[in-house]
């Protein structure tokens, strides 16, 4: 397999911001240059690591045993199959690198499997996973860091086939972004750090709410005050802009014939 280490991946950045070591020079020219424009960045990746954590172990705790990550990114300590030893995990990323480290970090586990897969066209996923779960489709599915990087358009078909895939009973957890775009200050970042890693979305609740469906939301907090956290979070990481970062869990409810 070949690897193109000159292009930046924003698995990889995020990586790096977080301090992480599976990243290249590429990775750490577009995190500093992201920086410059978005110093607050490293604060809303924390956050978003420390959401994952905490899902992890409310999964844990509530007995889930098929959990399906998109985006998993480094499977570090207390991600899913760690928080629930006992569950089938199966993790996907589309970062070629980060999945060869995360075969290395996951070692020979029958019970977890990392497979590289665009989520954009998750006929691969749901193979992998009906073939990991046998069968089983009432599964716990993360969603976290990833909602912002998908248009329209691609997130509400995502959704929508994650919910025809899923059986009633299935969780989903996600985050999502948000700020003030109709200001040339927030056009100019989100053109920034399009230019060096990926566009990003900005959405409110009621279009989350929206793209999400048939999903039904259980409810709906910034990630601070999910985990507590919200004295962390100062004005100066809103970026004058009331940027936030929220959390979500959704439900596949079973409707009534």
């Amino acid at each position: 397999m070949t690897i193109d280490t000159t292009k930046p991946s924003i698995g990889r950045i995020y990586d790096y911001v977080l301090g992480g070591h599976h990243n290249f020079e590429a990775d750490r020219i577009a995190a500093q240059k992201i920086l410059k424009v978005f110093p607050s960045y490293p604060t809303w990746a924390r956050l978003n690591r420390w959401f994952v954590q905490m899902v992890a172990e409310q999964w844990a705790g509530s007995g889930h045993n098929h959990i399906l990550d998109l985006g998993s990114g480094m499977p570090t300590q207390g991600h899913f199959h760690s928080a629930a030893p006992h569950a089938k995990v199966l993790y996907t990323d589309l970062d070629p690198v980060t999945v060869a480290y995360a075969h290395e970090v996951i070692g020979d586990n029958p019970l977890v499997s990392y497979i590289q897969a665009d989520l954009r066209d998750p006929a691969e996923i749901f193979d992998a996973a009906n073939q990991l779960f046998l069968g089983e489709r009432r599964a716990a599915i993360g969603f976290i860091g990833l909602a912002y990087f998908l248009d329209d358009e691609s997130l509400a078909q995502l959704a929508r086939m994650l919910y025809d895939w899923a059986a009633p009973g299935s969780v989903m957890a996600l985050s999502y972004a948000y700020m003030q775009i109709d200001t040339e200050q927030a056009r100019e970042r989100l053109e920034h750090f399009k230019r060096n890693s990926a566009q990003l979305f900005m959405r409110d609740e009621a279009q989350m709410r929206a793209l999400m469906a048939p999903w039904q939301v259980r409810e709906i907090k910034p990630l601070a005050s999910w985990l507590g956290v919200e004295h962390l979070v100062q004005e100066a990481d809103r970026e004058g802009l009331d940027a936030e970062m929220y959390g979500v869990m959704l439900v596949h409810e079973e409707v009534a014939s």
